[in-house]
């Protein structure tokens, strides 16, 4: 049997001489391994390519031919934040999703993401990109109205034990214990500081840990903290 799909590449690693076991997403047949054969190809990961499977039986390994469409790495090489944003997604979908089950949404989500990411408003995305993450695998922030008033105005704190916003009054007395909610989430504001991207990644770090965690104890993909550490670098470098 048989398969042709649209692609990202999610990993590759040597598997033997001369072989490689490259781990693809694509809408139809989500999160795949196979091998690939012929270890001088150019494969990264990010990589958006045209790629065919074949094997016996839809559960074996199976093989990969691939081609390659457009490859973000190409384009951001040589800004580091840029390469740990690509890693940091593509290792969050390796590592966060089960085998073989579709998640088209997240795909289009991850796909944008890559298609952006040379482009302005590239970390802003990023966080989105969390976002749709953690809703996929059933962690989805609730964003839109207050969880006790039902209010949509004034959202202000985040829950984080249920994920789900509250307005500043009701959050005031427990704000200690809350995430305060960046506004650009809820807002069209397409210009938020390093400071509310910052938070907002904390927010979702969170999630996502208590996601991974429940998946074998998994940690966080290195290359977020990277991030993270980088992002708070320039941000307390400002404020110096």
């Amino acid at each position: 049997m048989q398969w042709q799909e649209s692609s990202i590449v999610l990993s590759t690693r040597l598997f033997a001489e001369n072989l490689r076991i490259v781990t693809v997403f694509n809408e139809t047949f989500g999160k795949t391994s196979g091998l690939v054969r012929g270890i001088k190809i150019p494969i990264q990961h990010g990589d958006i390519s045209h790629v065919l499977w074949r094997g016996r039986t839809s559960e074996q390994l199976g093989t990969f031919q691939i081609e390659n469409v457009f490859s973000p790495f190409c384009h951001v090489f040589a800004d580091h934040q840029r390469i740990l944003i690509l890693e940091s997604a593509c290792t969050l979908c390796s590592k966060g999703l089960p085998e073989k089950a579709p998640h088209p949404k997240l795909f289009g989500a991850l796909k944008s993401l890559l298609l952006s990411i040379a482009k302005e408003n590239w970390l802003i995305n990023y966080v989105f990109f969390e976002i749709s993450f953690l809703a996929e695998v059933g962690m989805g922030l609730d964003l839109s109205k207050c969880a006790v008033t039902g209010k949509t105005d004034d959202l202000f704190y985040v829950s984080p034990c249920t994920g789900r916003a509250v307005i500043k009054s009701v959050g005031e007395g427990y704000k200690d214990r809350l995430f305060r909610l960046p506004s650009f989430l809820v807002s069209n504001d397409n210009c938020p500081s390093n400071v509310d991207i910052f938070s907002a990644l904390e927010m979702t770090g969170h999630f996502l840990q208590m996601y991974f965690y429940g998946i074998s104890c998994r940690k966080l993909p290195l290359s977020r903290d990277y991030l993270l550490a980088e992002l708070s670098e320039r941000i307390h470098g400002v404020m110096a």
